[in-house]
């Protein structure tokens, strides 16, 4: 056996280099798409197989899933990442640096691999509950029917430490498992090691890039030849094979004591307790007195309990690693009432129809459909708990807007209409208003009015012709209507009433399948005439700086085409201010805040009544001029105007 000290000519000879953090980038223009949640392929990146591309808000979201390579100390190159943590080598299975896995043949024996460092450590059980169950097939411990400790719920993938920062109880399933498993052999020198408060394991701080010798092995400034074995402490024995270096190490025991009893035992590589000679069954914390057994919540990430004369806690740890970049499409990093971490949750669904008329689907489609008439919106198509329909009127001719909301929730039925008029079984209301069990209706600052009803669904509607229909995340696949069903997948959303899959080519057979009405009107084609606006440049307010906080996590693209198509098509001075709004609250889901768009675009209420107050009067003025003008006409010529119907020129 021979152990080696690396001389100073080896590390200048294998390039003992500390290195700062590297991840690879995407330079260029930002590509739009529009099929949501779908995986992109995108020729220009090189390797690309690198990358993973998917349509996220419009836009091609791209990661390389290169792992972070802060505190690895042995860096080695990647033709991915440039260079990633060296991994490991166990029973002829590469590991990835940073993982951890149970032995097949032992489910109490755990290894974990660390920058070229496999420890192999036993498993301690802990069990906080009366009634444990026995542990489960391929598992080492057993579990607790509640995740609870010291009355603190303890959610899905979250770890939460006692008074021994070493010993973690995770929930999975309903179900709690504690255990306590030994710190990592790391590659850095004890002097490059650094251990944050609370935590159980020290880590290493920066990077090191380290060229080995083949059939070699390095733990941290030991050098060893494959097969060799060294001792690293009393209670750690490496041996090196297959370029790994394969730890053995002691895990301590439990402890059940508070820290400030923990000492270090003499002659060992742990700790035990001390407990002081004088026994106390009552514990004093912050000042109060809490009675042996007696248990308390200190916020929502820690908990205590008394447990003879000593206070012990227990302290959920959140990932800090999780982010809004790590939750699959569909879902929000958001942080729960009641819960002491963020975590990964499922969105509600959102669905809009605005302007001539266009629609947003729950899953993120948005199409055009001018049908006429009463269709189905959203409804519950599993249980036929709500349904939500719309009126749909013609418009000079030219193009169609919704009018009309009509929702059915258990035996209450509302009818939203124009100017404010909402109307409850027949009859009419006035908001705020409430019916105890089963909804209530909130009127918003800009006057625009939002259904809540009891399952949670909520219906928005700014009595012209923007409609929003909010359910939550426990209706997915459960929803059907021109909303689409609500299952992540934006590829079935034109799915008719008969089941029957159809292409955008057949918007109008799909529209018409959804119709409640007529069927004559349903199906009738209207065919928009461009007709002559000054608002034509009213659209680049999604463009302007209004909206600019949003642009990065959300194309308007698709909004820009839908206002253009609006203000091409309708008579009216504001027909571009329905695209900004389903923008505006598109943004606020996403979590940007836009307090001032109305006001900056001229869609607030108040710029709604002066342009009317505009068109009455510019009428007035030219009806005004018309009766001045045929007062001055020869009475001989005025008979033959009113005879006239086609009239004559008025010069």
């Amino acid at each position: 056996m021979t152990v080696q000290e690396i001389p100073t000519i080896f590390l200048l000879t294998f390039l003992f280099l500390l290195v700062s953090s590297t991840k690879t980038q995407l330079v260029g223009t930002r590509k739009s798409c529009s099929i949501e949640g779908a995986k992109i392929s995108v020729d220009q990146i090189d390797k690309q197989k690198c990358y993973s591309c998917v349509c996220k808000n419009g836009y091609v979201m791209c990661t390389d899933g290169c792992p972070s390579i802060q505190g690895c100390y042995m860096l080695v190159e990647d033709k991915c990442c440039k260079r990633k943590c060296k991994g490991c080598i166990y029973e002829n299975t590469h590991h990835p640096s940073d993982s951890e896995w149970i032995n097949p043949k032992d489910p109490c024996t755990i290894l974990r691999c660390e920058a070229g460092i496999i420890t192999m450590s036993q498993l301690r059980c802990h069990t906080p509950c009366s009634n444990p169950l026995p542990p489960e097939p391929g598992n080492c411990c057993p579990t607790c029917p509640e995740c609870k400790m010291n009355d603190q719920i303890v959610t899905d993938d979250r770890d939460v430490i006692s008074d021994d920062p070493c010993l973690k109880c995770r929930c999975n399933g309903g179900r709690m498992v504690c255990a306590k498993k030994a710190c990592p052999v790391l590659q850095c020198t004890p002097v490059r090691q650094f251990h944050p408060p609370g935590e159980c394991c020290p880590r290493c701080k920066g990077t090191r890039f380290l060229l080995t010798p083949p059939n070699s092995c390095t733990i941290q400034n030991i050098y060893s030849r494959e097969g060799n074995s060294i001792s690293m402490d009393k209670c750690t024995n490496c041996t090196c094979k297959n370029e790994t270096s394969i730890c053995s190490r002691y895990t301590c025991p439990i402890l059940d004591c508070a820290p400030e009893l923990q000492k270090p035992a003499p002659g060992s590589c742990c700790k035990k307790c001390e407990l002081p000679e004088e026994f106390k069954s009552d514990c004093y914390f912050d000042s109060k007195l809490y009675q042996d057994g007696e248990q308390w919540k200190l916020g929502e990430c820690k908990s205590c309990i008394c447990q003879r004369g000593i206070t012990r806690c227990a302290i959920t740890r959140c990932n800090m690693t999780s982010s809004s970049s790590t939750c699959a499409y569909g879902y929000k990093f958001q942080k729960l009432p009641g819960e002491c971490c963020p975590r990964c949750v499922e969105l509600d669904g959102a669905c809009m129809v605005f302007g001539d008329p266009h629609y947003k689907t729950f899953d993120g489609k948005i199409y055009t459909f001018k049908g006429i008439g009463k269709y189905q919106l959203a409804a519950d198509c599993a249980n036929h708990t709500f349904f939500v329909r719309v009126a749909n009127v013609l418009v000079d001719g030219t193009s169609s807007t919704t009018r009309r909301v009509s929702v059915k929730y258990l035996n209450a039925r509302l009818n939203l209409q124009q100017r404010g008029r909402i109307k409850f079984n027949g009859s009419v209301i006035a908001a705020p208003f409430k019916v105890d069990g089963r909804f209530r209706a909130d009127k918003k600052k800009d006057n625009s009015i939002e259904i809540v009803l009891q399952n949670g669904v909520k219906i928005f509607w700014n009595f012209r012709s923007f409609a929003e229909v909010t359910v939550p995340a426990r209706f997915k696949s459960k929803v059907c209507g021109l909303c689409g069903n609500f299952n992540f997948d934006v590829q079935d959303d034109l799915t008719t009433k008969l089941g029957k899959v159809v292409s955008d080519k057949e918007i109008l057979a799909f529209g018409a399948s959804w119709c409640l009405g007529k069927k004559t009107e349903c199906a009738k084609k209207i065919r928009p005439q461009i007709v002559k606006t000054s608002r034509k440049n009213a659209c680049k307010h999604l463009s302007s700086d209004i909206f600019r906080t949003c642009h990065s996590k959300l194309n308007f693209s698709k909004y820009l085409k839908a206002c253009k198509m609006d203000v091409y098509h309708c008579k009216g001075f504001k027909c571009y201010c329905d695209s900004l709004m389903a923008y505006a609250r598109e943004c606020e889901r996403l979590g940007v805040d836009l307090p001032n768009w109305q006001k900056h675009s001229y869609c607030d209420r108040d710029n709604l009544k002066g342009t009317k107050r505009r068109i009455n009067r510019v009428h007035k003025i030219h009806r005004s001029q018309e009766a001045l003008l045929l007062k001055k006409l020869p009475h001989r010529l005025l008979n033959r105007t009113r005879s006239n119907p086609m009239g004559v020129p008025l010069t």
